[in-house]
């Protein structure tokens, strides 16, 4: 690396000042009831796709850009890896709603110290899980993974010669961290049939062609129970699967066409987000985030967060709480995310609609911001998790620049202090920072440390 000349860094200067991180705009913001915390954002769908964190009032705190190199950044958390800090994210490229990349581990220097290649983003999380072959404590990665299959679709107006269409297979996959061997693996084509699907073969998703596969189950979560059985979402289906850990059998259904529970006075719809906030067997609640649209089929209402109490027993499914955005017709066709806070605050992203918002347990909004600029032209992934502790050394530095050549390997890397020598760049970066366009559409996460999920 090389010291920069001052005439060298006041052309950086004058070049970095004409570009814009991604921005976060505070609305609402209420002294004294909002949990103090940071806002973990990645940006989706621009050259400048990265990890950010910023503080509650709207300041950057952190710039991963050129850290994690090309291609789309999510899920990006605080994680417990080997019983230290670490930070964990996905980085791939995004197709019709789903990805296929790497879910990356990385140390306190930002270093990568883990990859977990070949799956999507919409899970990524590390726990402790039981080996179903002998019982042992042993430390996992949940994930998701999409893949192409063929299938006879010719009931679904997928006719061929071979009357053979294209049909996406969701799996969920635990892998044993230490080995790198998968010890749950589970299919929906396995266990759910075509017909459970709301969303029939359209566009591009029509099943005609493997680039264009039917997405027919849309994976939009995963979460574990102590037993060891899994909470599977389905967006496409609207509906929440516990699945066995043992041997992958469906135990029962909320929502859908075969609800194994009877909803009373609520409904939900390509949710996003489900969580398991308390287990005590026969009484399970759950919190998720409510679409009400996919974009596919026709809007089921506004959309909102939701807390929701099963007894098992009953066969019986109710409301407790219902969070509402401000504002009123709003339509979050994709993402979305809920989170409970300390005190019983909950903090909601509101999907593709650009907003965070954090409420207290009667439901009143304290906390709302808005991301990118003033064209609405920007979403939120479904993995949203507020911050309300450190985020880690290396994202305490007070970092300025870290910018990449689009066609090669990370170029430029300055990093402000009181002094000059404190500046360093491993290349020229004259044509790289015009690459970073403001008001784009870029997708955001937020996360709570003291809730590892």
């Amino acid at each position: 690396m090389h010291l920069v000349s001052t005439i060298t860094w006041l052309s950086f200067g004058l070049l970095a000042a004409t570009q814009s991180p991604p921005t976060l705009t505070v609305e609402v913001n209420v002294e004294g009831a909002v949990i103090p915390g940071s806002v973990y954002l990645t940006p989706y769908g621009i050259p400048g796709a990265a990890p950010y964190v910023f503080s509650l009032t709207g300041s950057t705190l952190f710039s991963g850009l050129g850290k994690t190199g090309q291609g789309a950044v999510h899920n990006f958390h605080p994680c417990t890896y080997n019983k230290t800090e670490h930070f964990c994210l996905w980085k791939g490229t995004v197709t019709n709603g789903y990805g296929k990349g790497d879910a990356l581990v990385l140390n306190q220097q930002f270093s990568v110290v883990k990859t977990l290649p070949n799956v999507d983003f919409h899970e990524f999380k590390l726990k402790q899980s039981l080996n179903p072959t002998n019982g042992q404590v042993i430390d996992t990665a949940l994930l998701t993974s999409y893949t192409s299959v063929q299938r006879d679709l010719s009931a679904f107006g997928i006719p061929s010669e071979t009357s053979q269409g294209w049909v996406i297979d969701c799996h969920v996959r635990a892998v044993d961290l230490s080995t790198g061997r998968t010890v749950f693996d589970w299919s929906s084509l396995d266990h759910v049939p075509l017909n459970e699907s709301l969303v029939l073969p359209t566009g591009a998703i029509g099943g005609q062609t493997q680039q264009f596969a039917w997405d027919y189950f849309h994976m939009s979560s995963v979460d574990r129970l102590g037993s060891g059985d899994y909470l599977v979402s389905s967006r496409h289906t609207s509906t929440i699967y516990r699945v066995s850990g043992k041997d992958g059998s469906i135990i029962w259904r909320l929502g859908g066409k075969a609800s194994t529970f009877t909803l009373q006075g609520f409904k939900f719809s390509s949710q996003h987000d489900v969580r398991i906030i308390r287990d005590k067997g026969d009484i399970l609640t759950l919190s998720l985030f409510d679409n009400a649209y996919n974009s596919f089929t026709p809007p089921q209402g506004d959309p909102s967060g939701k807390i929701i109490e099963l007894n098992v027993a009953a066969k019986t499914a109710r409301l407790l709480r219902q969070y509402n955005h401000p504002q009123a017709g709003l339509q979050a066709s994709d993402g979305g995310s809920l989170m409970i806070l300390p005190k019983g605050n909950v903090c909601i992203g509101w999907g593709s609609v650009p907003y965070v918002t954090e409420h207290t347990p009667d439901g009143q909004p304290v906390y709302s911001a808005r991301f990118g600029g003033i064209d609405g032209q920007v979403k939120t992934i479904r993995s949203g998790h507020k911050c309300a502790g450190s985020y880690g050394s290396y994202a305490k530095e007070k970092q300025a620049i870290v910018s990449l050549n689009p066609s090669r390997r990370p170029r430029v890397l300055l990093y402000p202090s009181e002094t000059l020598a404190r500046f360093y760049v491993t290349g020229l970066a004259f044509r790289i920072f015009g690459q970073f366009a403001v008001n784009q559409p870029f997708h955001f996460s937020l996360y709570h440390p003291r809730r590892q999920r």
